[in-house]
């Protein structure tokens, strides 16, 4: 065995670095994506059909990882929030502001 293949302790400690920051980068990807069970929940669907359909109709972004699907939260929320219905009250204001304009 030559000495170019023996690591040093830094070597090591450098390795044993790169490894926790490519675990901590994971965890952060993982806490931001959702799976197609965690997707129906968090936009209150009855079930994973609700997320198939607004995926394959182009309504709901997703990424294809291996055979699945992973869904970013602000993708949900985007999608929530073209579909939120305004309330009567707000409705009635956006409309007194119009005709004060």
């Amino acid at each position: 065995m030559n000495t170019e293949e023996i690591a040093t302790k830094q070597d090591l400690l450098d390795m044993e670095q790169r490894i926790m920051q490519a675990l901590s980068t994971r965890k952060q990807k993982d806490e931001n994506c959702l799976n197609i069970d965690q997707a129906a929940a968090y936009i209150g669907a009855k079930g994973r059909s609700t997320i198939y359909k607004l995926t394959h109709s182009g309504q709901l972004a997703y990424h294809k990882v291996g055979k699945s699907n992973a869904f970013r939260k602000s993708d949900l929320d985007h999608y929530l929030a073209r579909h939120r219905k305004s309330s009567n009250e707000e409705l009635s204001a956006a409309a007194a502001l119009q005709s004060v304009h």
